[in-house]
C-alpha cells in the first residue's frame, strides 16, 4: 500500500515552451507498485497556463482547489473544485487560470505521458 501525504508532495517548476506559472509533481506511479499510470498534481498560478498542445494519450483530471478554464479542441469551460475531466487522445487542449487564486488539479496519464 502506498500512501503519499499531501505534505509529503514538493512541486517543481514547469519550465518549457507555452508554460506560465504552472508547477507539478508525480505523486503516484510506477514507483509506488502503480504499473502503467502516473497520478500527477499541478498548480497553475492566477495567470498561469499550461502549454496549448496535443499528444496520443488521454487524460483524467479532477480539480482538488480553485477554478480555471479548460480549452478541449477549441471550446472553453470553466472546471472548478471537485469537477472531473477527460481530455482525450489527439485533441488541443489547454489549461488556463485567468482568476485571483491557484488552481490546482489531479491529472492522470499513462507512463509513457508521465515526463
Amino acid at each position: 500500500m502506498a500512501i503519499v501525504s499531501k505534505r509529503e508532495i514538493s512541486l517543481q517548476d514547469i519550465r518549457a515552451d507555452g508554460v506560465v506559472g504552472t508547477s507539478k509533481a508525480n505523486v503516484l506511479g510506477p514507483t509506488q507498485g502503480w504499473q502503467g499510470n502516473v497520478l500527477r498534481l499541478f498548480r497553475i498560478n492566477a495567470g498561469g497556463n499550461t502549454p496549448h498542445h496535443q499528444h496520443d494519450w488521454e487524460h483524467i483530471n479532477y480539480v482538488t482547489r480553485g477554478k480555471g478554464l479548460l480549452t478541449i479542441n477549441g471550446e472553453t469551460q470553466e472546471i472548478a473544485q471537485g469537477d472531473f475531466a477527460l481530455v482525450p487522445p489527439n485533441t488541443m487542449h489547454q489549461f488556463r487560470n485567468p482568476f485571483d487564486s491557484d488552481f490546482e488539479f489531479i491529472c492522470i496519464v499513462p507512463e509513457r505521458g508521465a515526463y
